[in-house]
């Protein structure tokens, strides 16, 4: 499968005819060194509008000659020209390079041209006005959005301030983006704000809804304290943001609120399963998705790997999808569950919880069913493994017995939260969920004893049989005392 898909991507990128226009993405900022001002330029080309040369039998690579000036007038007062190489990949791979020119304060032009060194006729272009004014005063840098960011002292171009910064040139977050996230640069406050403490950045994101409408989404604000020159690095949430058009907002602020520097930009959101109608989940987009690559036997180990966590309607039309065979109504119904669980990438949320439901299958694996299908099993993939767990096998009044505890307990936000199984049956390791203290399972006030009913039956606490829930002390009778005060 992964071979056919690569070898019709690589028959589209090979040929001239595949493509018509590279598709190039800019942004820039003006930033300042203690000398001068330069201004940075970071450039993405999308690997769908490139021609990638096979350069052996597994490995491609792409070339693209960038032609960058800026301009005041007819004059050209900086450049750079050269060839932006891939490394050898094998898979295509779009191309990232930043750039960064120094100029003197004015009004400039710049222009970005991009040719593909494998089909001259294959060219992207990119023109925009930019004034370079960094002087004394208060100055705020336009934000620049980044796909990431990590530690990073090398000299590699992309990074800065001890931080490796990866552009986002195109200003689009695809469904698979989680947050958004940016970088600026304040320089001067120390001289614009002398005499105060500190002063606040504050970023909001809103939604544009056409005719001049926004929808406030989200607020942030950092402290600083003045300085000659400072540098924001910003990650804000963005998984639950719809598919839309967005403002960024960055503004700076003194200790008495009012707004001193602001920047804005646009960008632009795509997740698509949000809140994604059943009926838009068609058969063309279903044939794109992960699930489609799995077989009936990997379907049926996945949809029964959900079913401990599904409510009791939703467990019935599992039910119903598992006897029908019907492989397309396996993917649909397994397809659903995990874009529920994560819009942004459920094919990922997908493999994370099959790893778990490995793991559950293998230690708590009964003769009849899967592991994750016993009560423990289920537990475990509800709650996760608990943070501390008594298992008794020598106590002369009871079946084998463990205890599990969850000390922090967010389902319910209870803590201390303890899940009782016991084998009574003495078969194989399928234990059952006698009694719990979490809210909403099983709470059984007579566990002790059921627990103990099989060898110290009357030995109970108190003169009344219907009425008593507690067994009488004794050698090695300890599940109480584990149960309260482990």
């Amino acid at each position: 499968m992964k071979k056919s898909i690569y070898c019709l991507l690589l028959s589209a990128l090979l040929f001239p005819g595949a493509v018509s226009a590279l598709d190039i993405g800019v942004s820039y900022a003006v930033y300042s060194t203690p000398d001068k001002p330069y201004v940075e330029i970071n450039l993405e080309v999308a690997a769908g509008s490139l021609h990638f040369k096979e350069i052996d039998s597994t490995h491609l690579q792409a070339a693209v000659e960038v032609l960058i000036l800026l301009k005041n007038g007819e004059n050209v007062v900086n450049y750079e020209k050269y060839v932006l190489n891939s490394p050898l990949l094998e898979m295509p791979r779009a191309l990232l390079d930043v750039k960064r020119l120094a100029v003197p304060n004015g009004e400039y032009v710049l222009e970005v041209s991009c040719t593909d060194v494998q089909d001259a006729a294959n060219t992207g272009h990119f023109t925009s006005k930019l004034t370079v004014a960094i002087d004394d005063k208060l100055y705020l840098s336009q934000p620049q959005l980044l796909r990431g960011f990590r530690a990073d002292n090398s000299d590699n171009p992309f990074t800065k301030n001890g931080f490796y910064l990866e552009p986002l040139p195109f200003q689009f977050y695809d469904r698979y983006a989680t947050r958004l996230v940016f970088y600026a640069e304040i320089y001067h406050s120390d001289q614009a704000l002398a005499g105060q403490e500190n002063y606040t950045v504050r970023y909001v994101i809103e939604q544009e809804k056409g005719n001049g409408i926004k929808t406030l989404i989200s607020v942030g604000t950092q402290r600083k304290r003045p300085a000659p020159a400072d540098a924001v690095l910003v990650q804000m949430d963005i998984s639950k943001l719809e598919s839309g058009n967005y403002l960024l907002t960055v503004e700076l602020r003194n200790a008495a609120n009012e707004l001193l520097h602001v920047r804005s930009l646009s960008f632009q959101r795509s997740n698509p399963f949000l809140q994604v109608n059943e009926n838009e989940l068609t058969e063309e987009v279903m044939s794109r998705q992960f699930v489609q690559a799995l077989q009936e036997p990997d379907l049926r180990f996945g949809l029964r790997a959900i079913g401990p966590l599904l409510t009791n309607q939703e467990s019935a039309t599992l039910q119903n999808v598992l006897t029908s065979g019907d492989l397309k109504q396996m993917r649909y119904f397994l397809f659903r569950y995990f874009i529920q669980q994560d819009a942004n990438n459920p094919e990922g949320a997908y493999y994370k919880h099959m790893e778990i439901a490995k793991a559950a299958n293998e230690k708590f694996r009964s003769g009849f069913r899967y592991g994750f299908e016993t009560d423990r099993g289920r537990t475990y993939m509800r709650f996760g493994r608990p943070d501390d767990l008594v298992h008794v096998e020598d106590d002369p009044s009871a079946p084998p017995y463990e205890i599990w505890v969850y000390y922090n307990f967010p389902k319910t936000n209870q803590r201390n939260v303890k899940f009782l199984f016991y084998n009574p049956s003495l078969a194989g390791e399928d234990f059952i969920l006698l009694h719990s203290n979490a809210r909403g399972e099983i709470n059984n006030p007579r566990w002790e004893r059921v627990l103990y009913a099989r060898n110290a039956g009357e030995e109970y606490d108190g003169d009344n049989y219907e009425d008593a829930t507690r067994m009488k002390r004794n050698v090695g009778r300890n599940a109480r005392t584990y149960f309260e005060d482990f």
